[in-house]
């Protein structure tokens, strides 16, 4: 996307799920900077910690199904 790699990404839903690591720690600003600007393109960026895809993968489930169109 634009000049950025991203995790993974549904264009139907608009949608990108980053999943932060270890590096993340450090890249606050940088990762503002570039959620802002998927922002102006018209995406939805969700992130994660890696803990907690790793250790509570049924509440990232129920918070990434919140963005599901209604059926």
């Amino acid at each position: 996307m634009d000049d950025y790699i991203v995790d993974f990404i549904s264009r139907k839903l608009k949608l990108i799920i980053e999943v932060d690591g270890y590096s993340h720690r450090f890249k606050h600003e940088e990762d503002k900077i570039r959620d802002k600007i998927l922002k102006k393109l018209g995406y939805i960026v969700v992130r994660f910690s890696e803990k907690e895809v790793r250790n509570d993968l049924d509440n990232v489930i129920r918070v990434l199904e919140s963005y599901l169109p209604n059926k």
